[in-house]
């Protein structure tokens, strides 16, 4: 018996867009069902405070599958041409405990991050939106702008960057994409003014988006920030915002954008509305009128990693239980 070694160009090759916003949207139903359930991920700061080693197991009972993504999280490394997120996620076949698959886990996270934001603007977002605003200029921003023009009618794209170089060369290399027109913006405020869409996918540690800067009916995906003292939005986008989790209890242990909004006394728990996966279930309401603003907060977890993994594992063998 060996055990299937599954690159970056395979998972891109095997795992398309579409199906993985359907799995990601199946998945958090499965969780809020409690149909899985995950440990609290176990996160090691290393490198003198530069970057993280995670550590993250989980069990899929209905894929027959269970396993654990092992990876680094070094934000700096974007600016040395190299992925924030490197490492691998390890299958392992419930029945006999065989590893089944190694599967290259920085394609995975970029694609299934994106897929559940995607799942989540899908049961939020108004059904006409049409102008998406991108905080970020990095592989999330790629993954991203494909995700939500697969779930919304994009016309008009504007790409946001601490870089404005980095901005514009983004925008120059998705020009025009999928009917879209993508462009350059300097300033975030300006990005933002009159978006429909939202979507926060940068490294920072501090604020880049204002609540006061969003309109009315605006639907907003909080991904980068993944710890409890980072943030990404300020107190005032879940003041304004109906706020819904991943995972509750996971958000209100890591999830710096709330953690600290509750802090400043902006929001509340009792704010939450509830998980993704109630709402893409019908257990809680989504949006409630057009002009409400709508805010889902990604922080990633083990069993989208886990699903997206096997997918690609049982697409390639052709059989979710094959060995060799």
């Amino acid at each position: 018996m060996s055990t299937l070694v599954l690159d970056s160009e395979t998972v891109f090759a095997t795992l398309n867009m579409p199906a993985c916003i359907d799995l990601m949207a199946a998945t958090q139903v499965a969780i809020s069902r409690g149909e899985i359930e995950l440990p609290l991920r176990s996160m090691l700061q290393v490198a003198d405070g530069g970057g993280y080693f995670g550590v993250m197991p989980g069990e899929i009972g209905s894929a027959g599958v269970f396993g654990a993504k092992l990876v680094t999280l070094f934000p700096a490394n974007p600016d040395r041409g190299i992925p924030a997120v490197q490492g691998h996620i390890l299958l392992f076949d419930r029945a006999d405990g065989a590893p089944l698959a190694l599967v290259e886990a920085s394609s995975v996270t970029a694609l299934r991050t994106a897929a559940a934001s995607a799942a989540a603007t899908r049961v939020l977002a108004r059904e006409d939106a049409a102008t998406l605003a991108v905080l970020g200029c990095g592989v999330l921003a790629e993954t991203h702008l494909e995700a939500m023009l697969a779930v919304r009618p994009v016309r008009d794209v504007r790409i946001w960057g601490r870089n404005i170089d980095k901005a514009t060369a983004f925008a120059q290399s998705h020009a025009d994409e999928d009917g879209a027109v993508v462009r350059a913006v300097a300033d975030a405020a300006e990005a933002v003014a009159g978006a429909d869409l939202v979507c926060t996918v940068t490294g920072s540690h501090t604020p880049i988006l204002e609540g006061d800067w969003l309109s009315p009916g605006a639907h907003v995906n909080l991904v980068g920030a993944h710890n409890p003292a980072t943030r990404e939005a300020d107190g005032r986008v879940l003041e304004r915002g109906r706020v819904y989790t991943e995972i509750t209890e996971f958000a209100l242990a890591e999830a710096g954008d709330l953690l600290l909004a509750i802090e400043e006394g902006h929001f509340a728990r009792t704010d939450i509305v509830g998980e993704i996966g109630q709402a893409i279930d019908g257990q809680v309401p989504g949006r409630l009128s057009e002009s409400e603003i709508t805010v889902y907060k990604s922080l990633g977890n083990t069993a989208q990693d886990l699903t997206a993994a096997h997918y690609v594992y049982s697409q390639v063998t052709g059989n979710p239980a094959a060995k060799d």
